[in-house]
């Protein structure tokens, strides 16, 4: 059996259609629809069966990519037998929070491009919601979180950090009372997307004791974040080593706060199913060396 039919197999249930699935394998769409086609001849049984517009394994299908899954692990094995795939070479893709990627990560980058340059490192900002979901459908080989959509059999995740919070509004600023019970906060509260685990924790925190924010605004980038509470325009709550530096510059101070005791979890995340690769197996050494140093209070 031609193994490229099975990669291709597995992709296109990973990546939800033929079409994505012919592009992250670098295939035209018809060459997908070929290999589908000779794997289904070849095994005698109908893989897919469409519903409405979706295409669904069918019961014969999920017992193929379990199969399927296993072949490619072992064929991953064994060309590493010859040192082929022992070299440093081929793409590697992590999903990361900005938040990290831009306070926390300079010293595995740098270690990393020194050991592997001919690796092509893909390190992409995600959030928490979307670190998961790439890595199960595959879009990446290694993902970075605060929090994951916690699913242990299909993922093997540990835990490398863990980072206090600052909660900082501008040198110049009005810090707003966040431990008076049932107080109104008038000074807007600048944040980042709704899935943050930091965000989730300190809006419960306010609202179990009973405080109203009225005025909320959204921004999807850290830095544009932190940017606008340095220039007066609300308060924030950061992972505290995002912040260190404009607190050591006088740029920002802490608003005192019972929350800023909480501390949160950093996660490492790769696919059970997938074959760590030794790109991957640097790069997440790299991250167990220097991320806990990076994002401990500085």
């Amino acid at each position: 059996m031609d193994t490229r039919l099975v990669r291709s197999f597995q992709a296109v249930v990973e990546c939800g259609s033929y079409a994505k699935a012919a592009e992250r394998l670098g295939y035209t769409q018809s060459t997908i629809t070929v290999h589908m086609k000779q794997l289904e001849a070849e095994l005698g049984v109908a893989l897919f069966e469409r519903i409405g517009r979706k295409m669904v394994l069918t019961e014969k299908g999920l017992e193929a990519l379990e199969m399927a899954t296993d072949l490619i692990a072992a064929e991953d094995r064994l060309l590493a037998l010859d040192g082929l795939a022992e070299s440093l070479t081929g793409t590697l893709r992590v999903d990361v929070p900005e938040t990290v990627i831009c306070f926390a990560m300079d010293d595995i980058i740098a270690e990393f491009r020194e050991a592997a340059p001919a690796v092509t490192l893909c390190l992409r900002d995600r959030t928490c919601l979307q670190v998961s979901d790439n890595l199960r459908s595959g879009e990446c080989d290694l993902g970075i979180s605060y929090a994951f959509d916690w699913q242990p059999e299909d993922f093997a995740i540990e835990e490398v950090a863990r980072t206090s919070v600052s909660i900082v509004v501008s040198a110049h600023g009005e810090a707003p009372a966040l431990d008076v019970a049932g107080s109104r906060i008038a000074v807007p509260f600048i944040i980042d997307e709704p899935d943050s685990a930091i965000r989730r924790a300190f809006e419960r925190y306010l609202a179990d004791g009973g405080c109203v924010l009225e005025e909320t605004i959204e921004l999807w980038s850290s830095q544009a974040i932190r940017r606008l509470v340095e220039l007066g325009m609300g308060f924030s709550v950061f992972p505290a080593f995002a912040v260190s530096g404009g607190l050591s510059q006088g740029k920002l101070i802490e608003v005192p706060c019972a929350f800023k005791s909480e501390s949160f979890p950093l996660f490492l995340g790769h696919r059970k199913t997938h074959w760590m690769t030794p790109a991957a197996n640097l790069f997440a050494d790299l991250v167990r060396k220097h991320l806990p140093r990076a994002v401990s209070a500085k």
